[in-house]
């Protein structure tokens, strides 16, 4: 099976700090297993990345992102050769189309 790499852009670094630290502010514990969750579901794009579907969002889709959903918050990435290219992770009721 394939692999590719997964690479994290700053923008997607810092809005998994400000998830973080949000979390944080509510609990420790449950700032941290969020974290884990989001790098866990992150790590499996490395085979089959094709498998989270094209954005809904038109303009988005035509850039050729993809979204994959981790509980209230949307991962938005673009798979580019060999490599997903993580670009943001914004919470889902969020207007994020300005964002990207």
């Amino acid at each position: 099976m394939e692999q590719y790499n997964v690479l994290i852009f700053p923008s997607a670094q810092s809005d998994l700090r400000d998830i973080v630290d949000y979390l944080n502010t509510l609990s420790s514990d449950a700032a941290i297993q969020y974290y884990d969750l989001i790098i866990e579901k992150i790590k499996i794009l490395t085979t089959m990345p094709e498998r989270c579907p094209l954005a809904k969002d038109t303009r988005l889709r035509l850039r050729g992102y993809r979204t994959m959903i981790v509980n209230n918050y949307i991962v938005f990435y673009v798979i580019n050769k060999k490599n997903i290219e993580i670009r943001r992770i914004l919470y889902a009721r969020r207007q994020y189309k300005d964002l990207l």
